[in-house]
């Protein structure tokens, strides 16, 4: 690994350390009933949050991402958050329309499975792509500021939807 990649890894590190500390005092802050609220109340946060992932597709716009970095890559991560930006929304109108428990359950079934599937995709893409080292612009930054955040909520419905 080069130097640059190697530097390139050590200020994702912190900065998803600091995303991190950032993410537990704001949900702490302002949610503090979350983990016993509700479970529509609950997940909501976290599916409006998802919402906005299709903000994601514009790595398949020219010049967003290093060109070195494969157009099928690009694709694959569009349509994942593209995916789970629909399966947000969808479960998002359910709670706010007052769908039953079970419908919103099945929705948040349904939209932690994209989630993870995107997840998996997503590490395997960074990995294979080697992102650490490309140029990324804006787009890092929405990486960055967005994934911590992102992920805690998707394990937090998980773990709500597991544990009742």
């Amino acid at each position: 690994m080069t130097l640059s990649a190697r530097r390139n890894l050590l200020v994702m590190n912190v900065q998803m350390a600091v995303s991190l500390l950032t993410t537990i005092i704001l949900i702490r802050w302002l949610f503090p009933g979350i983990a016993q609220a509700e479970f529509a109340v609950a997940v909501l946060p976290v599916a409006v949050l998802h919402m906005f992932r299709f903000i994601g597709m514009t790595v398949v716009m020219p010049d967003q991402l290093d060109d070195a970095i494969s157009y099928r890559a690009k694709v694959q991560i569009a349509v994942g958050d593209l995916a789970v930006a629909l399966t947000a929304l969808l479960l998002t109108f359910a709670i706010v329309e007052g769908f039953s428990a079970g419908a919103i359950r099945a929705l948040a079934w349904l939209f932690v499975i994209t989630c993870l599937a995107d997840m998996a995709v997503i590490q395997r893409v960074f990995i294979r792509e080697q992102f650490w080292d490309k140029k990324m612009g804006v787009v890092w930054l929405f990486q960055v500021l967005l994934s911590v955040p992102m992920v805690m909520g998707e394990i937090f419905v998980l773990y709500r939807l597991v544990t009742g």
